[in-house]
């Protein structure tokens, strides 16, 4: 079956303010995409933000298992040729999917793609454009459903599930990133994730952003580097 299936995962307390707006990102994409969402199985609040939203998600409820595990779980799921993933507090562009399908017919060498990023506060205010330049956000990812069955993500790794199957697929298959910011990507001062070094860095800048004048200066800062690595990029390969 030809398609896209969205992968939603929700599976703690933290994502609840924002998972509603994940999801409309995900039926709002100018092409139709199947959506599961992934929550605990104990959880007692989805119910209600799923009646406020528009019919046809598919809910699967697990148990508590690192992110790699319920990733499996749902692409096992997946009746479609692809399959895109989407964190509970991370937004996509309207046009996310339909770019990415286009660059998949255009390059169909390539098992999965992901892309830039915006970065936003919690709160959803943008503050900086995302690098990506060697692994992108999980939330930008698109790939084949096969793919991902033949190589799943590591089910027992608590964190960088993401950097593990990115490995993998640098050996296994072919990965692309498209330079084109195509998602918003929350930061959260309290994650999984918070320990690591990159999103110490994004935190600390999200807290610059709070400044006086600071925020226009990280964002045409952080697009003016963007360019110049696109620019790079393009004198290399030509």
């Amino acid at each position: 079956m030809t398609g896209v299936t969205t992968i939603i995962t929700c599976m703690t307390e933290a994502e609840r303010p924002f998972v509603a707006d994940a999801i409309r990102s995900a039926q709002r994409q100018t092409v139709p995409t199947h959506i599961i969402v992934c929550v605990a199985e104990d959880n007692e609040w989805i119910d209600d933000i799923l009646a406020s939203l528009e019919p046809g998600v598919e809910l699967l409820r697990l148990e508590h298992a690192w992110a790699g595990a319920v990733r499996n779980r749902a692409i096992e799921r997946s009746r479609t040729e692809f399959v895109a993933f989407l964190d509970g507090d991370d937004v996509w562009k309207p046009a996310k999917i339909a770019k990415q399908l286009d660059f998949m017919t255009r390059h169909p060498e390539l098992d999965v793609i992901g892309t830039k990023h915006v970065l936003i506060r919690a709160e959803g205010t943008p503050y900086f454009f995302g690098f990506a330049k060697e692994l992108p956000m999980p939330s930008t990812w698109l790939g084949r459903t096969d793919f991902f069955l033949t190589y799943p993500f590591d089910d027992s790794a608590a964190i960088d599930e993401d950097a593990i199957f990115w490995e993998v697929l640098k050996e296994k298959g072919r990965r692309g990133i498209m330079d084109e910011f195509l998602i918003s990507y929350r930061v959260r001062e309290i994650s999984l994730s918070a320990h690591a070094p990159s999103k110490h860095r994004k935190i600390a800048y999200a807290r610059r952003s709070r400044i006086f004048g600071m925020r226009p200066v990280l964002l045409g800062v952080s697009y003016a580097v963007n360019l110049g690595l696109r620019v790079r990029k393009l004198a290399v390969s030509g």
